[in-house]
């Protein structure tokens, strides 16, 4: 009897399994016939199947996987209606048991919905959740990293904002072997923020070269362009990039490109005619009205505030001024809504309004400290000592405005010169904080995140200089290309994060090792490269010995058990003709054989 039960037991199970399996052969291919619906423009159809395939699902898990799919299409059509009647239904998604892969895909797409409508902060919370359940062996991880970087970028975030995009620039080289365009793209953005106009024009340019012609990505793209040469007062340059971006989109028959629509705008705004630029700004805002755009909807308002502001409408440019702020306060945009306070108070004085324009100047001052601790990780005694000073004339002014209520050319005058001395205080100090932060972010891009050494992105500039300079004073110099030996066993038997601990003892033995004038950097993996300036191929091969058992001497247990590292190295000398791939070439070379020969070796090829 009992072996009875256990037959009947094994018999359900194996009916239950095929069920299952029959249930997840089923769903893939309703989802199959759902994207064809979708990618043969059958969208209606599409939805209708999803929400009746969603209703009948079996399961959390299969609801989860059609919820990907939902939000995935919404995304696409920018169809956010369809999001207001799932927002309960995605909530309890979230916190269901559902595998990794899939919960990493409803917050990236949650993320991502978020920033398209312009919400940065909520769209920061599920891009963070993204990354935690992220997958870093998959192209899709670098894409999150790299729209997790934008979107920091837009809150003022310039430090984080960089780390993330170069992050996902790293994902994509170890992944495929190159980097797509988007890294360009938002290195572009990132220097755009941070006023490097110079370097953005040039990442922007090289994106742009790098899609095939009449892409649609190029009209934001154009635009983007334009934009930066407006701010380096280049019109003619700003007038040929957003003509560009207009004839991609008519291409695409798009007549609606709200970036083209507003820097258009803005070129008619820097040549001083005002009324074409207002014309432009309204039609925008109809356009992102309409569609809810958060994201340009502040700058649109703005700047019409700004064009009326020119034309003598000070009560008109203030209600518009107003309408930006509150809505770059509730997004979050900090670096925008830094950029609306100077002309905001500047109309209030117009308007006579001082109370006000004092109340702004102490809240731009307080924000513009926020936005450069963001971004240098610091704040500088000079901030402190402005926002005393700023704290201290805002008491005066209130004083006084009780005082003599009736004496308004002397208020007026006191006003004017209180907001005359904190411009010029703020600007001081805006300049050297963001001076600084620029140097910091600078720094952060040479450098590897995990060793602290520098990035093979340093390296390229540093081998270009000494080339130069050692073929005109024929001089030579010698590097040493270093492989941890066996490190993707130690990988496999110990785990990442000890593979991580080795990485980091290695590099600060090879960094206790070297001469003062050397540079050490992590080359990439487990490979290290050594640049020693002045220096022959028989004085590289002596040090490289010496890092040799620096390394094997490093003290390493794992659970008490004790572990010897080791390298093998191939060293190579300038000889004053071609490229430094080729001296990297030749000390590969050299390592290679170190490692086909024993390793924990150094070979030194001629």
């Amino acid at each position: 009897m009992v072996r009875q039960g256990i037959l009947i037991l094994l018999l359900l199970t194996f009916i239950n399994s095929g069920y299952a399996t029959e249930q997840i052969d089923s769903l893939e291919s309703t989802l199959s016939e759902i994207k064809q619906l979708k990618s043969d423009g059958e969208s209606a159809q599409a939805y209708q199947q999803l929400r009746a395939t969603y209703s009948s699902a079996q399961s959390t898990t299969q609801q989860a996987e059609l919820m990907v799919v939902w939000l995935a299409f919404m995304n696409e059509d920018k169809n956010w209606h369809e999001f207001d009647l799932l927002k309960d239904d995605v909530s309890q998604l979230l916190v269901s048991e559902v595998d990794i892969e899939t919960k990493y895909a409803l917050y990236d797409n949650l993320g991502l919905m978020k920033y398209r409508l312009g919400k940065f902060a909520e769209a920061d919370s599920y891009l963070s959740k993204a990354v935690s359940f992220a997958d870093d062996t998959q192209l899709a991880t670098s894409m999150t990293y790299y729209l997790y970087g934008i979107n920091s970028v837009r809150q003022g975030k310039m430090v984080d904002g960089l780390d993330k995009i170069l992050h996902a620039h790293d994902l994509q080289i170890n992944i495929q072997g190159y980097a797509s365009p988007k890294i360009l793209i938002g290195l572009g953005f990132t220097n755009y923020y941070m006023k490097n106009y110079d370097k953005a024009i040039e990442y922007t340019q090289q994106a742009i070269a790098a899609y095939p012609e009449n892409d649609i990505l190029l009209t934001e793209l154009y635009a983007n362009l334009a934009a930066m040469y407006v701010d380096k007062a280049q019109y003619q340059e700003a007038l040929i990039a957003i003509n560009q971006a207009e004839k991609v989109a008519h291409f695409h028959n798009i007549f609606d490109r709200v970036p083209i629509i507003i820097n258009k705008g803005t070129i008619y705004a820097e040549l001083n005619e005002h009324q074409k630029a207002i014309d432009y700004y309204l039609k925008a805002l109809d356009i992102v009205n309409k569609n809810n755009d958060l994201i340009h909807k502040p700058t649109v308002l703005s700047n019409l505030a700004q064009s009326n502001q020119s034309l003598g409408n000070y009560k008109l440019a203030a209600d518009y001024f107003e309408q930006a702020l509150a809505i770059f306060s509730s997004e979050s945009q900090l670096i925008k809504r830094l950029e609306n306070y100077p002309p905001m108070i500047e109309n209030y004085q117009s308007l006579g309004n001082y109370q006000r324009a004092l109340e702004l100047m102490i809240e731009y001052k307080e924000l513009d400290d926020e936005s450069t601790s963001l971004a240098a990780k610091e704040k500088f005694d000079q901030s402190q000592a402005a926002y005393d000073i700023a704290s201290k004339e805002k008491s005066l002014i209130e004083a006084k405005l009780a005082q003599t209520s009736n004496e308004n050319a002397i208020l007026r005058l006191y006003g004017i010169v209180a907001f005359s001395l904190l411009i010029i205080l703020f600007i001081y100090i805006a300049y050297r904080l963001k001076h600084s932060a620029y140097l910091q972010v600078k720094e952060l891009a040479l450098r590897d995140q995990l060793t602290g050494l520098f990035n093979r992105r340093a390296l390229h500039d540093i081998f270009e200089l000494e080339m130069s300079r050692v073929n005109r004073n024929k001089k030579t110099f010698s590097i040493i290309l270093l492989d941890i030996d066996h490190f993707k066993v130690l990988n496999d038997t110990y785990g990442h994060d000890y593979g991580d601990i080795v990485l980091q003892k290695v590099a600060s033995a090879l960094q206790d090792s070297i001469r003062s004038m050397d540079k050490v950097a992590r080359w990439g993996g487990e490979e290290f490269l050594v640049f020693l300036p002045e220096t022959n191929k028989e004085q590289a091969s002596h040090l490289a010995e010496k890092l040799r058992l620096a390394v094997s001497n490093i003290e390493l247990t794992y659970q008490d058990k004790l572990l010897q590292v080791t390298v093998s190295l191939g060293v190579c000398e300038y000889n004053q003709q071609g490229e430094y791939k080729d001296m990297v070439k030749q000390a590969d070379l050299g390592l290679y054989k170190a490692k086909e020969t024993g390793r924990n070796k150094v070979v030194c090829l001629s």
